[in-house]
Formats: C-alpha cells, sequence, structure tokens
C-alpha cells in the first residue's frame, strides 16, 4: 500500500482516487502475476504425476515428494505421468543395513515399467512393481524419480513398505553349539539362567515353573529352544519395549517350529501366545490364544535354513480403551505346559519382531 499512498500524492485533488483504486493496484502488481499457467497448452514445459487412491478408488495428482504406503505381501500399482516433453522414470531402492547404523544397501525390490498410453488424457502408465517382505518386515523405502532435463523441478514418489521396528531380535548374541550342527543336538547348549551377564542384558526372560529349580529355556547357535526331553515346557518373554506406550497396532512376529527327532518322532506342537499388561489380539479380542506348531525336516542337509520356512507366526495386537497397551506390555511364548503329563513339547524360537503400525496402514491388515 505504500506505493498507492505516494501515488495518490501526485493525483490532482479532485480526483476520487478511490474509485481507481482497483485499477491502480492491477498495475503494481508483479509481472508473475500475469503469468497464466498455460502448461497444458504446451507453452511451458511440465510434469504431473497421479494413481488412483486404494481407499476411495479416486485417480488424485500427487503432491512433491509424495509417499505411497505399500502392504508386506507382494504387489503392483499404475501411476499416469502427463507431460508435455521427455523424461526418466529412475528407481533407487534402499534399505538399511542396520536400524541403529546409517548404513544403506541397495536392494532391487521395486521396478518401474511403462505399460502404456492414453492417447485422450496424454497420459503414460507405469506400473510400480514390488516383492514380498520375507525375511522381516523392517520398513524399506524406494524413491521413484520423474525428471527432464528441460524442467528444472521433477516429481519424487516415496514407496515405503514395512514398518517400524519397536523390538528386532535374531539372537545372533548366542552362540552356544554350533553354527552348523542340527538343532536337535544338545552339545554345549546353555540355560537362560546361565548365559553370560552380557547376554541377559538383553532382558530376554523365561519363567521358573512351580516346584523347579530353573526354567527350561535353552541359548543354542543363534536362535532358542524351549523345553527339554524330560517333559519340561518353559516360555520366552521379551523384554519391556518402552516406546509402545504410544502405539494403538502392533505387529507381533517371530519364527517358531515344533521338535522331531531324527527317527520321525515328533513332540507335541502346541504353543500359547500371551499379551501381557495391556493389548489385545486384533483378531479375538482376547489376550491369549493357543497355536498349532508345524514341524520341520530333521534329516535335510540345509536344516539350520529350511527349517523355517513354515515357521513364520504374525499377530496383530491392538490398543482398546479398556485394555490398552502400556510401556509394561510385553508378549510372552510358552512351549505347552510348564509340566506335560504326556510327552514332550519342545519349541525352537527365532527372528522376533514387534513392529509400529501407523494409521495409515492400518487398513492395510485386511488386503
Amino acid at each position: 500500500m505504500m506505493e498507492i499512498d505516494l501515488l495518490c500524492k501526485h493525483l490532482p485533488k479532485n480526483v476520487r482516487w478511490r474509485r481507481w483504486l482497483p485499477l491502480l493496484t492491477l498495475f503494481l502488481l508483479p509481472p508473475s502475476f500475469w503469468s497464466c499457467d498455460d502448461s497444458e497448452e504446451g507453452r511451458n514445459e511440465f510434469i504431473s504425476v497421479s494413481h488412483v487412491d486404494r481407499q476411495t478408488g479416486e485417480k488424485i495428482e500427487m503432491k512433491p515428494d509424495e509417499a505411497i504406503n505399500i502392504p508386506p505381501k507382494a504387489g503392483e500399482l499404475s501411476i499416469f505421468v502427463k507431460t508435455n516433453t521427455d523424461y526418466s522414470v529412475l528407481v533407487q531402492s534402499k534399505v538399511p543395513a542396520n536400524e541403529q547404523e546409517k548404513e544403506e544397501v541397495v536392494e532391487d525390490w521395486l521396478k518401474a515399467e511403462k505399460v502404456g498410453r492414453n492417447e485422450t488424457t496424454g497420459e503414460d502408465e507405469w506400473h510400480l512393481a514390488w516383492e514380498a517382505q520375507t525375511k522381516d518386515y523392517k520398513r524399506r523405502i524406494a524413491t521413484v524419480s520423474i525428471t527432464s532435463p528441460g524442467v528444472d523441478y521433477g516429481k519424487f514418489i516415496n514407496i515405503r513398505q514395512g514398518f517400524t521396528t519397536r523390538l528386532g531380535e535374531d539372537f545372533e548374541w548366542l552362540k552356544y553349539g554350533s553354527s552348523t550342527a542340527s538343532p536337535n543336538v544338545t552339545t554345549n547348549e546353555k540355560l537362560i539362567g546361565d548365559w553370560t551377564e552380557a547376554q541377559k542384558e538383553y532382558n530376554w526372560s523365561s519363567t521358573i515353573g512351580k516346584e523347579a529349580s530353573k526354567a527350561y529355556c535353552y541359548g543354542k547357535f543363534g536362535f532358542i529352544r524351549l523345553g527339554d526331553n524330560q517333559g519340561h515346557g518353559a516360555d520366552l518373554i521379551t523384554p519391556y519395549i518402552t516406546d509402545i506406550v504410544r502405539d494403538s497396532v502392533l505387529l507381533v512376529s517371530f519364527d517358531a517350529v515344533a521338535y522331531v527327532a531324527d527317527d520321525g518322532a515328533k513332540d507335541n506342537n502346541k504353543l500359547t501366545i500371551n499379551i501381557l499388561n495391556g493389548g489385545e489380539f486384533a483378531d479375538t479380542h482376547t489376550a491369549t490364544k493357543t497355536i498349532d506348531l508345524n514341524y520341520y525336516d530333521p534329516l535335510d542337509e540345509d536344516i539350520l535354513h529350511t527349517m523355517w520356512s513354515k515357521g513364520r507366526h504374525d499377530f496383530y495386537v491392538v490398543s482398546p480403551p479398556e485394555r490398552p497397551i502400556t510401556a509394561n506390555t510385553k508378549i510372552q511364548i510358552i512351549g505347552g505346559d510348564y509340566i506335560l503329563t504326556t510327552g514332550n513339547n519342545r519349541v525352537f524360537v527365532d527372528n522376533f519382531y514387534v513392529y509400529r503400525l501407523d494409521n495409515v496402514y492400518y487398513y492395510l491388515l485386511e488386503e
């Protein structure tokens, strides 16, 4: 308004300048105001990208650096590129080597392929296809860059797969026994009560049953066994995960298989999962459930890898108002009963993870 005030001082007094104020304002506006968005007419280079919203089914234009969340299982989606200039599409897929480290590992888990063009709308359709997460569900991000030498800006889409890790444990710090021996070999395995002080500081625990002097939870080479061949069961309890007090949905994931002797004789295969101190299973609205475990082939030459092929178990835990997740919430798994009336119930456990699901991911649970 300062410019207008100065200009008005030079107008004749008999001019009712307020009537001319709107016109004067237009003359004083910056030149950029006068430029129209004629990108659609081909007078300026432009790139626009849209996709179909998976919740609403509507095609929407993507914002700069927008992120798309995808589920852990394999799948694909389409994006639509509209432009009046040559462009290129580049996919950069990275995943942290360790969530406590800054190092990254390039992985080719997301691919982009042009599949067609809609001449009516002038859009190119691209398929983004991704691989399933098989080892774990740690969050990984791929960036899809859509750029052109003739445009001083581009479109960058972040594809996010997986979840924020609250607890990630592969038990690689357990080094009892041999790295090549069958899991059935018991030489040098170690009861949890006899672990080193450094190993105990990981804060995994196991309950000593009534009238028992020890917990029958054994550390092996990179994994754990619950129970023994004398009819004792055992449990394994996660450490405290204080950050989960802020979470409303968790994904609990671990590998567990039931024992098979070398001659093919099978133990019982029951495993009970309890949610302690807040939270409940999303599907049953209870804090406990019992499942049947699969067995492995004790004669497989690659048994230390193949034994987990049918061992993954995933459970969603929610935080209802009447039983909210707390800083004291823990997950307990029990191989059979602490004292079995018949048979044995030995269980092997590895790769125990607890992930946080944000609200954006919650609808993916049903897919």
